[in-house]
């Protein structure tokens, strides 16, 4: 048994799928966001099984993820909302995500420590992270808290994952 891995499954979609040539029916709870990755087999599914055949190793009442490319959808698609599941995994924009390493030296204390930054480009990350960092050392030189030698340089910095949301911004910083 084979499917589309592009097929259009959603919430109260009833489905099939075999595994080791015994039959298993359940009903799709969502999109499980856990599993998705892009992926050649399509979207990741949480289906609670109804029924399964015992070779299968499947239990009736209980959740797993399965790929659109095993599913096959059994009667008509259930109501639901125009967008409660998206068509592709990857189908929305990826934003790229950066940590990106700092150290600050010259001053009362060195400190070191990392920031996550969304930006489109490896280059406008680094920049937006220089910004931030030199704008926090400028105010804690003119607060006192920090030397008029203290400097700041960046150290490292990489692609760690993506997200849909857009726009520039700092997600999170980490220092010691």
């Amino acid at each position: 048994m084979s499917s589309d891995p592009e097929q259009d499954l959603g919430p109260g979609d009833v489905v099939q799928f075999e595994f080791a040539g015994a039959p298993v029916r359940g009903t799709i709870r969502r999109v499980d966001e856990k599993a998705l990755v892009p992926s050649p087999f399509g979207l990741p599914y949480l289906v609670t099984v109804t029924n399964a055949h015992p070779a299968s190793g499947y239990r009736a009442g209980r959740d797993y993820t399965l790929r659109a490319a095993s599913l096959v959808r059994i009667g008509e698609p259930a109501p639901r909302a125009a967008h409660s599941v998206p068509r592709r995994a990857g189908s929305a924009p990826a934003h790229p995500c950066f940590l990106v390493g700092y150290r600050r030296e010259g001053g009362q204390l060195p400190v070191q420590g990392t920031l996550l930054v969304q930006a489109p480009s490896l280059d406008a990350a680094n920049a937006l992270a220089t910004d931030t960092l030199r704008a926090a050392l400028a105010t804690d030189i003119a607060e006192g808290r920090e030397t008029e030698g203290a400097s700041v340089m960046l150290v490292n910095a990489a692609e760690v994952s993506t997200t849909a949301s857009a726009g520039a911004a700092v997600l999170a910083q980490v220092s010691w």
